[in-house]
């Protein structure tokens, strides 16, 4: 699944202004496919955006939920992921 895949897919979770995946690797799309799957269950879920900013992932999201104590740690769990994946391409890439 490309980027733009992605973003037509949850397009209806991706409220207007922001747009979703920003960029293209196929590992870390799959990996975000399924997580997805699970988050568009949480009510009110909104996906901002995902991107890498300093080759760091960046997931922002927002729900309705109205104890939000616990989406720091779904957010740094997806994103620890993300970086996972891209670092094991980085490293297969320079072997």
């Amino acid at each position: 699944m490309t980027q733009q895949e992605f973003n037509e897919k949850y397009k209806q979770y991706i409220p207007e202004g922001w747009y979703g995946l920003e960029f293209d690797i196929p590992e870390v799309t799959e990996y975000l496919d399924g997580v997805m799957q699970d988050l568009i269950t949480i009510p009110g879920f909104e996906l901002k955006q995902i991107k890498l900013k300093y080759n760091r992932a960046r997931f922002y999201f927002d729900t309705d939920w109205e104890d939000k104590h616990c989406l720091p740690d779904l957010e740094s769990h997806i994103e620890k992921r993300i970086n996972e994946i891209v670092k094991k391409i980085d490293e297969d890439a320079n072997t």
